[in-house]
């Protein structure tokens, strides 16, 4: 966040900011209290994950996946909807730019929790790293 006001008694509370939404580019304003444009999307959706292998992890294993910063990204509201649970070979984010560190972060939370990539998704990774700068 920029322009980031933070509370007097309590650091830990953002009062207000302007979020720069990393998958579309846009500025999005916050103000605690208010309902906003940011939501908090799971790089790999839960669902996904699920799909790639949470469905045998304990339930504790499965809330510390949900609740992991490494897996957590703070993004458009809308977009996030539009994204839902859909893999990296059915959604990529809008905004070109941020293709391979998308790709960069959803491989290694694969890799990091043990999940299964399938080879559409393979290949759409692939394409989005082909043009990361070594």
């Amino acid at each position: 966040m920029t322009e980031l006001r933070e509370g007097d008694r309590n650091r830990c509370v953002v009062l207000s900011g302007v979020l720069l939404d990393p998958y579309t580019g846009k500025r999005l304003p916050y103000t605690h209290r208010r309902a906003s444009q940011i939501q908090t999307d799971h790089v790999v959706a839960l669902g996904a994950a699920w799909r790639a292998g949470a469905y045998a992890w304990t339930p504790q294993r499965r809330l510390e996946y949900a609740n992991d910063l490494d897996v957590l990204l703070a993004v458009d509201k809308q977009t996030n909807q539009d994204k839902g649970s859909r893999t990296a070979d059915k959604w990529r984010p809008p905004r070109r730019a941020y293709w391979c560190e998308y790709a960069r972060r959803y491989t290694g939370i694969k890799a990091e929790y043990g999940l299964s990539v399938t080879e559409p998704e393979k290949r759409a990774l692939q394409e989005m790293l082909a043009d990361c700068p070594q």
